[in-house]
This record gives structure tokens, C-alpha cells and sequence, in this order.
């Protein structure tokens, strides 16, 4: 076999012998022959690297294809080398008015591939030699027309193109098949062939074939697009047709010049990749539940691994959609070397026996080296066999995985996200810091929302709360024949509320009843009349829905007792679906709003103010109003600092009251009556800083948690009224609301239509910018609430070392006194030091806020006003009617 691979260091693509790749395909032996002719001959004799003596160098590679034979690769590897050269050349495209499929050279595209340029030749051989001969469009005086497509996919040559266009063709001249038909009659999850009418030849590559912009699942190319991205992409036409007439207009004086600019940028930042934020769900429970198999029947392919019995994922999955391309692809960053070898030079030097903390790195070795790894030093594990290859992917630090055919993709991505008891060595998730899983067919589900697979709780305690943070929308997962009695969820739910809540983002929290088809049908009766109780709280503070699914009765249709919608996967998949609608519809919203503020800015700089109103009486009358919308915003901010304060001030009084007892009550209430075993759990509580989830327990034993309760109990209120989960409550104090009602214009009738023009660009300048503070506040809220406990064991941190240390006979007693006293000794000013962050940093939060408002809106009211009345120039009265209406669809 032969690879065509590029080398990272000098972007060199070139052909390699197979043999010369190391396991993971991410690194190759490289000769060090200085002649041509000679490195050829031992690339086509596939001769062997050289690994003593002189050892060939070890070259970081991204992997294209491998071939069975030579000149198949050197054929492949010279139209890579043509592209990487000239870029790539054509690309297939669909004509939206005619439905024709045909292939354009990639400069005839616009920026977003939402339209391209076409000539104005009648005779069908000119206009072939104009697509062979890249012929430049004309932008010019007389600019060819802009006609709107559908991109598909681009090549490197034009013959290329044109053989795929041929495929295509043929494949979208077949009956095509919807996704429900086609995972129920003939499933490909059975199987494991790839649906994808794009597929070809199964290789790791780099970079897939490129996809049509907006698609079903069966990829024909004459997929319909939804009303918001219809607005947008008309509103994304209005905008790319005046900047084409704006980069006509050639004038040498310098004040039109410098408005030319202007336009240009504003513009540029308009058309700038969406930036929204995606949503992110995720789905907790304990293992064995059906985390991953939910995520695969919701998906309708075999994406994840799943078990029933063990812990099967090992790391932290995110799942999204490929939106630039048709390959399945995998984005794995690694721990550093240095970081695994401190970690396992660290176990060498623990001589305790007992230690769990130790234990579970032992584990995490097993599954790297085998069975028998688990007490080896590092200087014996370095003798291993499989060290060469953990070496050389640490030293990497990111693989990518990239593949077209989802069973190749989900048997090379295992080895990183699975783990298996029976089968140990060879399984990398313990050297795995994150994995982003990124598939091409399910946009309409997932192109603003990320899916993610948490290990089962307890498993590997490898469940990062920074991540929980960031969660819009929890799901809890329960097996059904437990349901109505399981308590795993809620103790779930009770250990990380603050995180998905005050401290977090979290919205919304489905519980999840799986395995639904091994019930009886009265057995399920019953259920639907009985009451899931979960914490008060958690029902106060979030919108709790409940499904009840089967993941295996869904993608096995031929076996299962129940119905596509029994199994209730369908309305998880419309859930999905709903929640991509509405995070679509804020972004065609906010293109459409600035947009209008473009135009209007472009419009303005032609009028003359009135007598009445000249520039610098507008001007002055919109700095009053800044500076009055900032004061009147500064004194309700004062106000919820002080309404802070005084909660702060009251959890401090109660915690140095209270928190020596709270904390001696928790530890009494998680301790096993005959005390066996409890001494280790302690211990690795205080060597991780005050926190250890034992895999056994339902929840972690959390003492800082235990420590800042009192502090969040007085504060919990307050702060959700001032940082509000869902900015649609509106609470009186939520600083969203105080936000939302700032603006520096004050009347809703302007006096001229000059001053309506600037008004209304400064408007969208205004809804801009609090946009983006709205995302800054949710994310600064999150560190302000979650202070109090970084704080906290902060102070504690020298108590739990010095804790940790104690062992023998009679250790358990000295490490309670330990941590009582400095319990003791430290809680006065810990918690008043908890106290002073949070209201520093709100007060740092609400300057900010000022001050960026400040900055953002003098520099749009100057820009708005630098070129009025001065120029006579480009008309867009008829551009900015069609934008009002494209704004009016989107509020009907």
C-alpha cells in the first residue's frame, strides 16, 4: 500500500510507503536519502524504517489516502499538489430559479457560496471556455448578473467536476428516499454502509467532499430551504449586490474614498460566519442507562459506542454537525506528556496501599498497557511495546479522524473514547483531555446545538464541571424499570444544580425514561400515573418534560414490539429540530436588524440635515442622552450591588456560625456505620482539594460545597432575580432587562428623514452591541457565582494537603481534627474573602458594561455622522424597503 500524506512541518504533499505510518496514521518514518531518485525506489520498494543506528525521523503527516498501488498515489498526489498550488478549481453548484445542476470555476462565487456571477454570453461553447479558462467576472460598469444557488462541492480540475456532476445527476434522477423510510425499511445503522449519496472510495482523508449549503439527509439537490434562512440569504443577496456597486464606484476625492471604506467594513463585519453560540445539551445518569444509544436513535446512525452493562464511554463526548464538508470527523486533544508521566512518577512515590486515587490511575494504566501495567514504573513502562505508540501521541497532542464511511470512523475513533474491563491495552481515554465527534447528516438537527455524552456518574472521575456549566438543557437518564423509585437522577441533579443554574446555563431538564419496549404494557400504565418527585428546588428553578424512550426498539424496527413513535424518539428529534428553528431565527433577525443599519448609515451620508436640525445639534443631543441612559443604567446597577451585598453579608454571619456543624453533620450522614473503608475516601477527598466522587456512591462527597452552602442559600434568591435563567422572565432587577431598556434614542418620531436614516443605523448599532454584552454577562455571571467555592477552597487547600498526609493507625481521627482547625482558624476571613470577590467582580461587570457602551455608541454616532450631507451618491431607498419587509416575515 501506498499513502499520499502532506507533511505538516513544510505542507509538502507527498507519496510514503504504508509501512512507513506509524498505528494512529498521524506521524510517518521518513528516510533521510538526499537524492530523489533514491527516496522514489525506496518509497516503491516499501522499504523498512530504519528504527537503530541511524533512525529515520519521525514526521508529523495529515493523512489523505492510501492505494494499492504506486502510481494510483503519485496520480492522486499531483492533483492535491495542483490544488494546494492554484486552489481548488471548479465546483458543482445547483441554479436555484432553474433547478439545473452544473459545474462554475470557485471564483465566480461570492464570499458566503450563496450566489455566483454569471456571463452574459448566449452561445453555450463561450460560456464552456469562460468555465475552462476561470474567466474573471466583471464587477465593473457593466457587472454580470448574480444569480442564487445551491453549493454542492468543489475539485481541482475541471474534468473532475464535471465527472462528479455527471453522478450526481444520475443519483438525483433515482426515486429519492426520505430519513423515516429509510431507517425504517432499510436501515443502514444494521448494516453499517453509509447512507451519504456523496460517499466514494473509503479512505482517512483530510478534507471531504465540500456539501450543499442547506440539505436533507438523503442529499438530493433539490432540498428546500426553511422561511428564516430564505430571509437571510435574500437579505445576504441585498447586501453582496450594493457592495459590488459600492466597490464600482472610483472617485479620487478623499472624503468618498474614506466613506467607501467605511461601507466596506461595516459590511465585512456584517458578512463576518455567524457567531451565535451553539446550545448545548447533556445527558447525565449512571452507566448502563442509554446515554449513548439515545444519542445514536436520536441521530439515526451508530455515531457512539454503547453498552448495557459498562462504563463504555470513558471521556466527555461532544457531538455536532459537519457543516463544511461529508465526512464523519473527530477532533481528539490530548493531555501533555508531561503531565501523564508527573501523574504516574507521582503513584510510583505513593506508597499507601489503600489510596483510591492511586487505584484509579492504576486502572487508567491497565487500559493504556494491559493487564499486569497497573504497579509498573514509569521506567518499565517505557519498555513496552505499546510505549512507542502512547509516546507518539502524546507528543502530538490532537489527532484528527476523518472518514466518509461511518464503520471505519467508528472503529478508529473507539480506541479513543472507549473503554473495556474484559480487553484491556490499547484503550487512550486516559490520556484524552476532550473529543469533538462532528457528523454530516444532521444538520437540521444539530447545525446549532451540540449533543453531550457524559460518562456514567462515578465512572473514572472524569466528569468536569466546567463543562456542566455551560449546559442549556439537562437530561437526565433513568432506566424505566426503575423509574418512579430511582433516585441516581436526582442525586445527579442535587450534586450539580448550582453548576447548571446560578453557576451555569441551564434552562430546561427532560427526564429521560429508557428501555421502555422491556416493560409490560400495565407495568406502563401504571407509570403514567405515578408522580417522578425530584428536589423542590429543581422544579422551582427549571421546566422539567418527561420522555419516555427506547433507543433499541427505534434502530431495530424489525425486532421491536413498538412503533417509531412509541418509542418517543420522534418528539426528542422534533425537540432538536424546534430549538434549531429558534436559534435560526435570531441570527436571520439579527443579519436583517444591521443590515437595515448598514443601508440607512449608506442612505444617510446623501441627505442634508434641516435647518433645524444640523449635524452638530443631532450630535449634541445624542451625547446628552448617552450620558443620561449611562447614568440612569449606573443607578440600577448600584442597586442590585447593594441588594448583594447585604445577602453576602448575611451568608457570611451564618456560615462562620454554622458552617463546623453543617460540615460535621454532612461528613456523619455519608459515613458507613461500621466506619470500614471511609478513612480512603477521605483521604482522597483531601488530595483532590476538597472533592471525590467514589465510583460505588451515588454523588460525590463535596466539602467546599458543604462549606459555601450558606453563603448560596442567602444569595440564591437575589441572584436569580439579578441573573435570571430565562432573560424572558422579567424580574425588575435582572440586569438584561435594565440593558434592554438603554438606548440613547428617545423619540420614536424623528424630525427629518435624514435624521430618521442615522437614527435607525444607530438603533442596530445598539442592538449589536447589547447583544454582545448579553453573551458577556451570562459567561461572567457564571465565574461570579462560582467564586464563592473557588474561594473557599483556595483557603482550604494547605488544610487538605496537610490532611492528606496522615496515615497509620488512628489516621482518620487526625485528619478530621486536621481539617476542623483549619476550619476554625480560617473562617472569618474565608468567607468575607468569598464575600469581597463576588462584589468585586460585579462591580468590575457593570463598569465594563458601561464602558463598552460608551466606547460602541460614541463610534457609531461619529461614524454616522462624519459624512452626512456631503455626498451625492449610491441610492438604496429600494434595498432598504425590501430588508423592512424581509423584517416584517420574520415578526408574522
Amino acid at each position: 500500500m501506498y499513502a499520499v500524506v502532506t507533511l505538516q512541518d513544510s505542507e509538502e504533499v507527498m507519496v510514503a510507503a504504508s509501512n512507513w505510518l506509524n498505528t494512529c496514521k498521524t506521524q510517518c518514518h521518513w528516510p533521510p536519502f538526499r537524492s530523489a531518485e533514491k527516496y522514489m525506489q525506496a518509497v516503491k520498494d516499501r522499504s523498512e524504517p530504519s528504527t537503530a543506528g541511524k533512525p529515520w525521523d519521525m514526521l508529523n503527516i495529515l493523512l489523505h489516502a492510501e492505494y494499492d498501488s504506486y502510481q494510483e498515489a503519485v496520480k492522486k498526489q499531483k492533483e492535491l499538489a495542483r490544488a494546494q498550488k492554484y486552489g481548488l478549481y471548479a465546483c458543482i453548484i445547483t441554479l436555484q430559479e432553474s433547478s439545473e445542476l452544473t459545474v462554475i470555476p470557485t471564483n465566480w462565487l461570492n464570499e458566503n457560496k450563496t450566489q455566483c456571477y454569471w456571463p452574459p454570453f448566449k452561445a453555450p461553447n463561450k460560456c464552456t471556455e469562460a468555465v475552462k479558462n476561470r474567466l474573471e467576472p466583471a464587477r465593473g460598469e457593466n457587472p454580470w448578473e448574480m444569480l442564487n444557488i445551491i453549493f454542492h462541492e468543489e475539485h481541482a480540475t475541471y474534468e473532475q467536476a464535471k465527472e462528479r456532476e455527471e453522478a450526481l445527476r444520475q443519483q438525483n434522477e433515482t426515486p429519492s428516499t426520505s430519513f423515516g423510510s429509510l431507517e425504517r425499511l432499510n436501515s443502514p445503522l444494521q448494516s453499517g454502509v453509509s447512507t451519504d449519496a456523496f460517499s466514494t472510495q473509503t479512505t482517512v482523508i483530510s478534507h471531504g467532499v465540500k456539501r450543499k449549503r442547506d440539505e436533507s439527509p438523503d442529499f438530493t439537490a433539490q432540498s428546500l430551504m426553511t422561511k428564516d434562512t430564505e430571509i437571510r440569504n435574500k437579505a445576504k443577496q441585498i447586501i453582496e449586490g450594493v457592495l459590488v456597486q459600492i466597490q464600482a464606484i472610483n472617485y479620487t476625492d478623499h472624503t468618498v474614498n474614506a466613506l467607501k471604506t467605511d461601507i466596506v467594513k461595516a459590511i465585512s463585519k456584517l458578512n463576518k460566519k455567524d457567531s451565535i453560540k451553539k446550545a448545548t445539551i447533556g445527558m447525565f445518569g449512571r452507566t448502563g442507562v442509554g446515554k449513548s444509544s439515545l444519542i445514536n436513535a436520536v441521530l439515526g446512525e451508530y455515531l457512539l459506542p454503547s453498552s448495557c452493562m459498562s462504563a463504555c464511554t470513558s471521556v466527555i463526548t461532544q457531538v455536532e454537525a459537519n457543516l463544511s464538508d461529508s465526512n464523519y470527523t473527530a477532533e481528539i486533544e490530548f493531555i501533555s506528556k508531561e503531565e501523564w508521566e508527573n501523574e504516574i512518577v507521582s503513584s510510583e512515590e505513593n506508597d499507601d496501599r489503600e489510596n483510591l486515587i492511586k487505584e484509579s490511575f492504576e486502572d487508567m494504566v491497565i487500559a493504556l498497557y494491559g493487564a499486569g501495567a497497573g504497579k509498573k514504573s514509569l521506567k518499565e513502562l517505557k519498555k513496552e511495546d505499546k510505549y512507542v505508540e502512547i509516546n507518539s501521541v502524546l507528543s502530538i497532542g490532537k489527532v484528527t479522524v476523518s472518514n466518509q464511511n461511518l464503520s471505519d470512523f467508528t472503529r478508529e475513533v473507539s480506541q479513543y473514547i472507549k473503554n473495556n474491563d474484559s480487553n484491556p491495552g490499547g484503550w487512550f481515554w486516559p490520556l484524552v483531555k476532550s473529543v469533538t465527534i462532528k457528523t454530516p447528516k444532521c444538520r437540521e438537527l444539530l447545525e446549532h446545538i451540540v449533543l453531550v455524552d457524559i460518562p456514567g456518574t462515578g465512572d473514572c472521575n472524569k466528569i468536569r464541571d466546567d463543562l456542566w456549566r455551560t449546559v442549556n438543557t439537562a437530561r437526565l437518564t433513568g432506566d424505566i424499570n426503575r423509574a418512579v423509585s430511582d433516585k441516581d437522577p436526582w442525586e445527579i441533579l442535587e450534586h450539580c444544580i448550582q453548576d447548571l443554574g446560578g453557576g451555569g446555563e441551564c434552562k430546561h431538564i427532560n427526564f429521560i425514561c429508557t428501555k421502555t419496549d422491556q416493560i409490560s404494557e400495565r407495568y406502563a400504565l401504571e407509570l403514567e400515573n405515578e408522580q417522578l418527585t425530584g428536589p423542590k428546588d429543581s422544579k422551582e428553578r427549571f421546566i422539567t418534560d418527561v420522555f419516555t424512550v427506547s433507543s433499541e426498539a427505534f434502530l431495530n424496527p424489525k425486532k421491536a414490539v413498538l412503533e417509531a413513535t412509541e418509542t418517543e424518539i420522534p418528539k426528542l428529534r422534533d425537540a432538536l429540530k424546534n430549538l434549531n428553528k429558534d436559534i435560526d431565527r435570531k441570527l436571520t433577525r439579527a443579519y436583517v436588524n444591521e443590515a437595515k443599519g448598514v443601508l440607512s448609515l449608506i442612505q444617510s451620508v446623501q441627505l442634508d440635515a434641516d435647518e433645524k436640525m444640523t449635524k452638530a445639534k443631532v450630535h449634541s443631543d445624542l451625547e446628552i442622552n448617552l450620558q443620561r441612559a449611562l447614568k440612569e443604567l449606573e443607578r440600577q446597577f448600584d442597586s442590585c450591588y447593594k441588594t448583594l451585598e447585604e445577602c453576602l453579608s448575611a451568608g457570611v454571619e451564618e456560615s462562620v456560625r454554622s458552617c463546623l456543624k453543617t460540615t460535621q453533620d454532612m461528613i456523619t450522614s455519608v459515613r458507613p456505620k461500621d466506619n470500614r473503608g471511609f478513612h480512603k475516601i477521605y483521604r482522597a477527598m483531601c488530595e483532590r482539594n476538597g472533592y471525590y466522587w467514589p465510583k460505588a456512591w451515588d454523588a460525590p462527597l463535596e466539602l467546599n460545597t458543604c462549606l459555601s452552602r450558606h453563603m448560596y442559600d442567602n444569595l440564591d434568591e437575589e441572584f436569580e432575580l439579578i441573573f435570571p435563567i430565562d432573560d424572558n422572565i422579567k424580574t425588575g432587577k435582572s440586569l438584561q432587562e435594565h440593558l434592554d431598556k438603554f438606548s440613547i434614542i428617545q423619540s420614536d418620531t424623528p424630525r427629518s428623514l435624514w435624521q430618521k436614516h442615522i437614527e435607525n443605523f444607530i438603533k442596530t448599532q445598539e442592538y449589536k452591541v447589547k447583544a454582545s454584552l448579553s453573551r458577556y454577562i451570562v459567561e461572567i455571571k457564571k465565574d461570579i457565582y462560582s467564586s464563592i467555592q473557588i474561594t473557599i477552597q483556595k483557603k482550604m487547600t494547605p488544610g487538605y494537603a496537610k490532611a492528606a498526609q496522615e496515615k497509620k493507625t488512628g489516621a482518620m481521627q487526625r485528619m478530621e481534627k486536621i481539617i476542623t482547625e483549619t476550619i476554625e482558624q480560617l473562617k472569618n476571613q474565608m468567607f468575607n474573602e468569598a464575600k469581597v470577590k463576588v462584589i468585586d467582580m460585579f462591580k468590575t461587570l457593570t463598569l465594563n458594561i458601561m464602558d463598552t457602551l460608551e466606547y460602541e455608541l460614541k463610534s457609531s454616532v461619529k461614524l454616522s455622522l462624519s459624512h452626512a450631507g456631503k455626498i451625492s451618491w449610491l441610492n438604496v431607498s429600494r434595498e432598504i424597503q425590501e430588508m423592512e419587509r424581509l423584517s416584517e416575515q420574520l415578526s408574522s
